[in-house]
């Protein structure tokens, strides 16, 4: 077994996801060379397979990432087969994330050194994700991770934890799932905005029109379909399907296939125009489809096997989605081609999978969960891929689900028709956006209030109750007070949302390789050519980075109080959102402050929502000194971790 040096030593290969120098590694570890050779050489044979691969010009680096997949079953030879899969993370937010899940879903207590050993972190860093998970879980009322001997457990009532659950899965999806520009770039073979503007155009000649939340994943469809009928795969239509001709769903799918035939050359079949023409209908096309398809000699109800699927994820992982026909809808279409792709041995390409594997862990579990649930049902394997494309289904549902973005308002108000109904008006007028009310009492009742689970109450009288849920007295006429105090409450909800948004993403985007400690450099230009230095040979940037960071230096400094400098460059975009960060030795004169902290954000194109996170965050830094001036004084890079994560 590893002693805590060769533990610690690991953990920072992990973390780096590079190569790294024995040089490098003997200076972060306070030892010499032949003590990192020694140590890599000891950590190599006690684990099995070897977890740290060498090479005489680059170094080390961790090969857990291509080699210690969790959806292998093992860890390393003798460990017990691990749950769920994904890789093992490897980030503090993912390694948060992880622990969560597990403790939500899968045993109720986890044994820590069982855990040090099965994703190869030392007990340091296991510590401080303990410490970051607190953090995470302040704003859930009676939750708390309980530690005993060497395991933990998070405890509290059912209904906050499947809260925490779902807003991590709000935290995760953050209206971004389906990124038409994410997929675009997924499809190597034609260009998928193309498709897109081919599709919207027929639908603008048919005066037809498509819900929002559903458009994506017709592109998605579509773009699949062309894959396959460019490798000459399609699907057949039976005899069910009689009538659907008739149909200006079906109209407008034959005229966009006739164009992307023509623009793509390829062929199209009567089959994908029709399978089109159904998902067009979304949960209309139950009126043309049967719902049992046969399957080696038995006939399977394809409605049950969705709503056995669906009763599954929410036995595991209480997230009902039983009410959403469009996913019902969805899932029934792709269950008939996955039963069908099953039967005769077919595999879907590898598109999405390492995608939303690393993106979305937590959507992409669910889809492996329905996939071991079809396993069951059909008696026979799933492929893995169409994990994949259930977790898309799932993930664009995620997003409809979360109309629970909008804050559940409880209100009481005595009895009076007339004045109860202005008051709700008037409520909803100014806050519709941002709250819905899910209920309206005439009285309290703590066990009703309870089941309509409100993020907040609203009362026009006075009331006392033990329910820790913010309550908000008001007047029946909605004065200015009324409207400062209910705006307050919510932007107090707001900031317990954003910490924990925050903290599940903080994680992945601040990584030790791009991490300075005491760095002594005398200009802000220095800097810059520093980070973006790092970021380019780390293949995060291109060269054109570091130019357009100085030019938008040049319009305006980007320093704040007399602290920090946040360059960036909105212009270019990172192949993997990072920030660098900079602890200087000396302050910097950055325009008119002087700067000891810089923190240059590099954002990928599909997560330009993490924009607007980072600098909320960084706006209230500046508003609380006594935090920046905390953040900004000298420390290593799991200091600097606990510190952001405050």
């Amino acid at each position: 077994m590893p002693n805590k040096r060769q533990e610690r030593l690991l953990s920072i290969l992990l973390e780096h996801e590079g190569w790294m120098t024995s040089r490098q590694l003997a200076k972060l570890l306070g030892v010499t060379d032949r003590t990192i050779r020694s140590d890599i050489d000891a950590i190599n044979k006690a684990i099995d397979p070897a977890p740290v691969e060498s090479n005489v010009r680059l170094g080390y680096r961790a090969v857990a990432a291509d080699t210690m997949c969790l959806a292998t079953g093992k860890a390393h030879s003798g460990d017990p087969a691990l749950p769920g899969v994904g890789e093992i993370p490897q980030t503090p937010g993912a390694r948060c994330i992880y622990m969560i899940q597990r403790m939500l879903f899968e045993i109720q207590w986890l044994n820590l050194l069982e855990l040090q050993n099965q994703i190869y972190i030392s007990d340091y860093s296991i510590q401080n994700d303990l410490k970051r998970i607190r953090k995470m879980i302040e704003p859930y009322p009676g939750l708390k991770l309980v530690k005993e001997k060497k395991c933990i457990s998070l405890q509290g009532d059912e209904r906050i934890k499947r809260k925490l659950y779902r807003d991590l899965l709000v935290a995760e999806v953050q209206d971004n799932f389906l990124n038409l520009d994410r997929l675009a770039y997924l499809y190597k073979n034609f260009d998928l905005i193309e498709v897109k503007d081919i599709f919207v155009k027929v639908l603008e000649e048919y005066d037809y029109s498509i819900h929002e939340a559903l458009f994506s994943m017709l592109i998605l469809h579509a773009g699949t379909s062309i894959e396959r009928m460019s490798a000459c795969h399609y699907v057949q239509m039976d005899d069910a399907l009689a009538g659907l001709e008739g149909t200006i769903e079906y109209q407008i799918s034959k005229t966009f296939f006739e164009r992307v035939s023509r623009r793509l050359h390829i062929r199209v079949q009567e089959g994908e125009i029709g399978l089109f023409a159904l998902v067009i209908m979304g949960r209309q096309a139950s009126n043309y489809t049967s719902d049992h398809v046969k399957f080696n000699g038995r006939w399977l109800n394809s409605r049950k096997l969705v709503q056995g699927a669906l009763d599954r994820l929410n036995e595991v992982f209480r997230v009902d989605f039983g009410k959403d026909e469009d996913l019902m809808a969805g899932l029934k279409m792709h269950f008939r081609g996955l039963v069908e792709r099953t039967k005769n041995k077919v595999v879907l390409e590898d598109i999405f999978l390492e995608e939303i594997k690393e993106k979305y862990p937590l959507i992409f579990e669910m889809g492996v969960y329905v996939v071991a649930y079809l396993e069951e049902v059909l008696e026979m394997p799933v492929s893995e891929v169409e994990s994949g494309f259930i977790a898309l289904h799932l993930g664009a549902a995620s997003e409809r689900l979360n109309e629970a973005n909008k804050y559940r308002v409880v209100m009481i108000f005595p009895y009076n028709q007339v004045f109860s109904e202005m008051c709700v008006k008037k409520v909803l007028d100014m806050f519709g956006d941002r709250m819905k009310i899910v209920e309206n009492f005439h009285y309290f009742e703590e066990e009703k209030i309870r089941q309509a689970e409100p993020d907040l109450i609203l009362t026009t009288f006075p009331i006392q109750h033990t329910l820790e849920i913010p309550t908000l007295s008001i007047s029946l006429f909605v004065d200015s007070d009324t409207e400062a105090g209910i705006l307050q409450m919510l932007n107090s909800l707001d900031k317990k949302k954003f910490r924990l948004e925050f903290s599940a993403h903080i994680g992945h985007l601040l990584r030790k390789e791009h991490y300075y400690q005491d760095l002594d450099l005398k200009t802000p230009e220095e800097v810059i050519t520093c980070l973006c230095k790092s970021l380019e040979e780390a293949g995060v940037v291109d060269g054109e980075f570091r130019d357009i960071v100085r030019n938008r230096e040049q319009m305006a400094p980007t320093s704040f109080a007399n602290a920090l400098a946040i360059p960036h460059a909105f212009r270019a975009f990172a192949t993997k959102s990072t920030i660098a960060v900079a602890q200087l030795r000396n302050p910097v004169q950055w325009g008119a402050f002087e700067v000891r902290l810089v923190m240059l954000f590099a954002i990928n194109k599909a997560d330009q929502r993490m924009i607007k996170i980072f600098f909320d965050w960084v706006s209230d830094m500046i508003s609380c000194p006594g935090l920046l001036a905390q953040l900004t004084s000298g420390c290593d890079y799991e200091t600097f971790i606990e510190r952001v994560m405050e």
